[in-house]
């Protein structure tokens, strides 16, 4: 009989709405959506009222975007072309793992004769000039330089090794200790 009476006093509680600090914060990717707020109540009926939700302010892009290449001119016709062209890098036979100086790779930063370095790695990256996808004036900023930082910066996650692999002409050599490095 105790149990009985104990259960007849019982009842749920009314749930309340969380504060504002409780609330999640706003996911950005439902930013444009309208919330309909129904705790305002005429005669017992729901009333939706809707509360629009201000745009968030997104910095600006710091990353050069793509331009449209021209047709044949994409990632897989690169791909296509390293495996049918074994000398991407001009080599003409010789070995890919001759030292470079900083000195001879700065003589080759022109749209007909582009070098860079990348990791330690000098790269002729002429015949890959048309196929970058931030087009021929990102790509020539690192001509002639050693451009690890550069392409770190925009290219972190790119196999530089993989996507150039013919392009290898040998590895910057070390300057000589009674050189100035500028």
């Amino acid at each position: 009989m105790a149990d009985q009476s104990q259960q007849e006093d019982f009842a749920f509680p009314v749930p309340r709405p969380p504060k504002q600090s409780q609330l999640p914060k706003q996911n950005p990717l439902t930013s444009r959506a309208t919330v309909v707020d129904c705790s305002d109540r005429q005669n017992g009926a729901q009333v939706p009222k809707s509360i629009p939700i201000p745009e968030p302010k997104l910095k600006p892009d710091a990353r050069p975007s793509k331009i449209p290449l021209e047709k044949g001119y994409n990632q897989m016709d690169w791909m296509r072309l390293t495996r049918t062209r074994p000398d991407l890098a001009g080599l003409n036979g010789k070995p890919n793992n001759r030292p470079i100086t900083m000195a001879e790779v700065k003589q080759h930063r022109s749209k007909d004769d582009a070098w860079l370095v990348l990791k330690g790695k000098v790269y002729n990256v002429t015949p890959y000039l048309k196929f970058h996808p931030g087009g021929l004036d990102w790509i020539m900023k690192g001509a002639g330089l050693d451009a690890t930082s550069l392409f770190n910066k925009y290219h972190a996650w790119v196999n530089s090794d993989f996507m150039l692999e013919k392009c290898v002409l040998g590895y910057l050599a070390a300057a000589p200790p009674d050189c100035e490095q500028a």
